[in-house]
């Protein structure tokens, strides 16, 4: 059954609330002790997909939020302030290895869907076969089980490729280019109602268009009875004789009145945990879960931009953030190309040069397009708690990993160039700052292969709380309980037993449904029986 939302009425979704529904953690009065049959820690893909489908099968439903709910009406455009309020850390995460690597993730209700760019991607076909000949899990979770799932989610967010009118000349250029050169590549797909090209995903989209968790599957959820606790940081789920009974919170934020506060909240049925990739594994870890796979096998994405200087207006801020890719190299070099539009802030990072030089060339800015490889990596790292609560995360990318990104590199380079580019920097560490002609790209297939020497971000985590059929080697059996807890489930990528090479929330998502309407189906046959 699809569940069918009437949005020709909406202002913008978070507002007009059900009175009661949302408990603000940063103005608590006093301490909350509360029972329901579900309890969903994050209100991102994984938890508030999972929230509504609970909520759709009736059952009653709290949401936990470590960040605060940052409304529509209150994005704005500059880049900090949407860090200092809604991302993790204030962006300032890494991944420790070879070498250091930015990693960002959301931290408010919707999570990362407030500020990532809504692209859909179905999970690939190979991924699931693999997933079925390394991990057994093919009988549970295929491309038929997932198909039902996301023509629902494809449905209920309005899925669909970027519209001319808001494609800008960023993503124009590069699907031009593609075609000329034989590259197969698309506009992207995306989950948006009336985009307006405002090129402001990343500090949450102004006009509501986007459909992130924070404007549809959460108060979706809400207004099925749902309730969401912001602002509260899960410290542990709480397990009796083997059972998830609930969840211990504390609030978080700089309200006097909410210091010390602590959230109780209980389960009656069961506890599913979707705080993602990171904070999951440290999660269970401080719930008493110890398996020898837990933060274990961690893996992402890593993802390497590249800057061109073009003789006519690109001019970033108009149009869709990401609206092209090829991910026809996905299979056979394990690289994705694709497209992202960049406010100044962020830009200005790689923008070669200091001082006068510096602002020379951020005077070429409205001409600049960015355009960059992501990298289905070999490389497997841990997540583990670190001093003051903080996650630590460490990954070294392989070889190969970073052979891989270079060759990408220099093929957005050489694509440059043929649409007309008249400077590309690579920004590669040892290699002249600014590239003029094509013949200098066999400078970047040159470079050595050593992750010091790329200025790498990753966003597309997964792992460390790995699926499998026997607790040996995996933390969650293919029922997304966890092999040490009954009634504990995880519901996030974390279980994914590996990466993917395609953008994840699609599959996060659809991950997220097939588990929770299974989880909804047996509570259903146990109250029955």
């Amino acid at each position: 059954m699809s569940f069918e939302h009437d949005h020709s009425h909406d202002a913008f979704p978070d507002e007009a609330l059900p009175e009661g529904s949302v408990v603000d953690g940063a103005e608590l009065a006093r301490d909350i002790d509360e029972a329901f049959d579900f309890v969903v820690v994050g209100t991102g893909a994984a938890g508030a997909v999972a929230a509504h489908t609970l909520a759709r099968a009736g059952f009653s439903v709290a949401m936990l939020e470590e960040g605060p709910w940052v409304k529509t009406r209150e994005f704005g455009d500059r880049v900090y302030e949407a860090f200092r309020r809604m991302y993790r850390d204030v962006g300032t995460q890494v991944l420790e290895g070879h070498s250091y690597i930015p990693l960002i993730q959301g931290r408010c209700v919707g999570g990362s869907t407030v500020m990532n760019s809504a692209i859909a991607h179905r999970t690939p076909e190979d991924v699931l076969g693999q997933w079925d000949a390394d991990f057994g899990l093919g009988a549970h979770v295929s491309a038929s089980t997932l198909e039902p799932h996301f023509d629902a989610l494809e449905r209920e967010l309005n899925a669909h490729a970027v519209a001319d009118d808001v494609l800008g000349e960023n993503n124009r250029i590069f699907l031009d280019e593609a075609a000329k050169d034989g590259l197969p590549a698309r506009k992207m797909h995306r989950y948006e109602r009336n985009c307006r090209g405002s090129g402001r995903c990343v500090t949450g989209c102004p006009n509501g268009a986007k459909q992130g968790m924070n404007v549809s599957y959460v108060p979706w959820a809400l207004s099925l009875g749902a309730r969401l606790f912001a602002s509260c940081r899960v410290e542990r789920v709480t397990i009796e004789h083997g059972k998830a009974t609930g969840v211990l919170a504390h609030a978080t934020g700089d309200g006097a009145r909410s210091k010390g506060r602590t959230v109780r909240l209980r389960a009656r049925r069961g506890v599913l945990v979707a705080a993602s990739t990171i904070q999951t594994p440290n999660v269970l870890r401080r719930s008493g879960l110890r398996s020898r796979a837990l933060g274990e096998h961690f893996s992402c994405h890593p993802g390497y931009g590249v800057g061109g200087v073009f003789d006519n207006p690109v001019t970033m801020s108009f149009g869709a953030t990401q609206g092209a890719e090829s991910t026809h190299l996905r299979k056979s070099d394990r690289i994705k190309l694709e497209t992202i539009g960049m406010p100044p802030e962020l830009a200005a990072v790689r923008i070669p040069g200091i001082g006068g030089e510096l602002m020379r060339r951020m005077g070429t800015f409205a001409n600049v397009a960015v355009w960059a490889v992501v990298v289905r990596s070999e490389a497997e790292g841990t997540v583990r708690q670190g001093w003051g609560g903080r996650d630590r995360v460490k990954l070294s990318l392989t070889t190969r990993d970073v052979e891989r990104t270079r060759n990408g590199t220099a093929i957005l380079a050489r694509m440059m160039f043929e649409a007309g580019a008249r400077e590309v920097w690579p920004g590669i560490f040892g290699l002249p700052a600014v590239l003029t002609s094509i013949d200098q790209v066999r400078l970047i297939e040159e470079a050595p292969a050593d992750s010091r020497l790329f200025s790498f971000i990753t966003t597309h985590l997964f792992g460390a709380a790995r699926m499998g059929p026997t607790p040996e080697g995996s933390v969650v059996g293919p029922d997304f309980q966890a092999h040490e807890a009954r009634g504990l489930y995880v519901v996030d990528s974390s279980v994914f037993p590996t990466n993917l090479g395609v953008n994840p929330q699609h599959s996060i998502m659809g991950m997220s449904r097939l588990a929770a309407t299974r989880i909804a189906e047996a509570a259903r046959r146990t109250a029955a029986a």
